[in-house]
């Protein structure tokens, strides 16, 4: 059944925003902008989604302050309308307290929150027009705190949570809704690669660590699209502003103390 929609997704070339393109159109989506900087790889996934419904796509770096504008402007173009827009695109550069430059900072923000918040500016101008739309910013649990090397990266998930808020804050009244999802371990094309030639594990890193989780598995990216789905859904329809965690054990509560485990 045609649903209609038009969704504009950002890190749509892989991952988590590919699995989402995909479920959208699964959907009947009338159409999906996919934004990515790798342009090899979304004309790669583009193709591999066309069978399901219209795709276009659009090449750009999101530490380019003026692609938020051309990504919604491209996106109306092509499509007439935007009724969804995920900021699924995210920097991961490993830097802390000790080792965190300058320009390091800049690009966490730059990619984490800054484009994420002009992407939003824009596209709520669009949906302001049809009192209708939803956004979802994928952020991670590490915005509760995170381990020393992710310490900035960290501090730039907590930004875009506090953001994500604000937004639906602003926009309740208008017909718009706006989610972001602190996701736990991910297992994706990127996480691989990151994986296993930056922290030297063994190809089957995944499998190793998912049998040690609730589910003995690490989430996949089609897992985080089902919730996407679910949140622009009638059944999300009465819920906005909500910071989702997405993780397989409960936020703030650890295991037993070693001290403490029977002998």
């Amino acid at each position: 059944m045609a649903d209609g929609r038009i969704a504009l997704i950002t890190g749509g070339a892989q991952g988590i925003g590919f699995a989402t393109a995909k479920r959208f159109l699964e959907l009947g989506f009338g159409g999906v902008m996919l934004l990515d900087r790798n342009g090899a790889k979304l004309r790669e996934s583009a193709e591999k989604l066309k069978s399901l419904g219209r795709v276009e796509v659009l090449e750009g770096d999101l530490m380019d302050v003026t692609l938020s504008a051309r990504a919604i402007g491209a996106t109306v173009s092509a499509f007439g309308q935007l009724d969804v827009l995920v900021n699924a695109a995210g920097n991961t550069e490993r830097c802390g307290l000790d080792d965190t430059t300058p320009e390091a900072y800049e690009r966490l923000f730059g990619v984490n929150v800054r484009a994420a918040l002009f992407m939003m500016q824009e596209a709520v101008k669009v949906m302001r027009l049809a009192r209708s739309g939803t956004i979802i910013n994928v952020s991670s649990m590490l915005a509760h705190g995170g381990p020393p090397n992710l310490a900035t990266y960290s501090a730039s998930k907590a930004a875009l949570n506090t953001l994500t808020r604000s937004v639906a804050n602003t926009v309740k009244r208008e017909g718009i809704r706006a989610f972001a999802i602190n996701l736990g371990w991910v297992h994706t094309d990127g996480e691989q690669a990151l994986q296993t030639s930056f922290h030297g594990m063994p190809v089957n890193w995944a499998d190793e660590i998912g049998r040690r989780m609730p589910s003995g598995r690490l989430i996949v990216p089609d897992d985080v699209a089902g919730l996407m789905a679910y949140l622009i859904s009638p059944s999300g329809r009465m819920m906005t502003g909500a910071i989702i965690d997405y993780e397989q054990v409960p936020t703030g509560v650890f295991e037993a103390h070693p001290a403490l485990a029977p002998e």
